[in-house]
């Protein structure tokens, strides 16, 4: 790759987010996002949102301890939380880049090899997409209008998708060697698939709905700062999906792709200045929430790529 081609893949994250935004204010007056932004209750804002990054990380951590000991090695609880903690000076920039971060010191640490962790967290991002469209399909019964009736077809699509991928994937992990086509052979990435059970998949998603359901509790709490009042279940559609979209690959921090999924979301419950307003201050304090864990929790990252001695524990790993 030359050094052109470099350089634009590493701007290209903020050039998208810089191309979505422009697009935002091509569509919301900006003065009036600023007046929006100037009259919010930001003591309503920060007091309920300050409790939140300590239960998102609590709730995280929970899941990705249960998920690592339960395929690959026992791993406590208060390790991922110092773990995933860290991970989080990655997530400002990208929730794959916090996902990579996060199983290469995984993969060090318990000498796991990187491929079987990688077909783990395809697996929990399944499962999250599965709990997503469920949530979403939920909520969007709450949703007005078109607007609704286009969310429940594409999360309905979604749910099927998906489980149709998962079920292909789970019934090709279970074939031989022999009968699996010659490039997966011996395939790592599929591990945890040849090893998981539906009691699996709906633990999984009771932990990611619990997750969401803390976003859903930090939305009621701060969507009344900017005047912003959404139905209850309508909110079980609008976050997730919202999440999703912020986390994908696309920009940074998931600015631009946030404010493009909310004023879709959030359209038909309020003013379109007061949403992108609040979807502003949504990513920004997602992001200073996370940086002061990310600086704390930073050591156990560091110290993970030092891979452990004990050899049960790399027994165990390789299994």
């Amino acid at each position: 790759m030359t050094a052109g081609a470099t350089r634009f893949r590493r701007l290209a994250p903020w050039l998208a987010a810089a191309v979505l935004l422009s697009v935002v204010f091509l569509r919301v007056d900006f003065g009036a996002t600023a007046r929006a932004l100037a009259g919010a209750d930001w003591a309503r804002f920060a007091l309920s949102a300050l409790p939140f990054a300590g239960v998102w990380l609590a709730i995280d951590a929970a899941a990705l301890s249960r998920l690592v000991s339960r395929f690959h090695a026992p791993f406590a609880f208060s390790s991922m939380l110092r773990l995933r903690g860290g991970t989080y000076l990655f997530l400002v920039l990208s929730y794959d880049a916090a996902q990579a971060a996060l199983a290469l010191a995984l993969s060090r640490r318990l000498r796991v090899p990187l491929l079987a962790l990688g077909g783990t967290f395809l697996f929990y991002y399944a499962v999250d997409l599965l709990t997503i469209a469920a949530l979403g399909s939920l909520g969007a019964l709450a949703m007005p209008g078109a607007r609704g009736a286009a969310l429940r077809l594409a999360l309905a699509a979604m749910l099927v998708l998906v489980t149709g991928a998962l079920a292909a994937g789970a019934a090709l992990a279970r074939l031989t060697d022999a009968r699996r086509p010659r490039w997966l052979a011996g395939a790592r990435i599929l591990d945890t698939l040849r090893q998981a059970s539906l009691r699996d998949v709906a633990e999984w998603a009771a932990w990611r709905a619990l997750f969401y359901g803390s976003f859903v509790a930090f939305a009621a709490a701060t969507l009344p700062a900017f005047g912003i009042h959404v139905p209850l279940p309508a909110l079980l559609a609008c976050v997730p999906v919202t999440l999703s979209v912020a986390a994908l690959p696309i920009t940074v921090s998931g600015l631009g792709s946030a404010q493009v999924a909310m004023l879709a979301l959030y359209g038909a419950f309020a003013d379109e200045a007061a949403i992108v307003a609040y979807s502003l201050a949504h990513s920004v304090s997602l992001i200073v929430l996370r940086l002061p864990i990310g600086l704390a929790c930073w050591p156990a990252v560091a110290s993970a790529a030092a891979p452990v001695s004990d050899p049960q524990l790399a027994g165990r790993s390789q299994t």
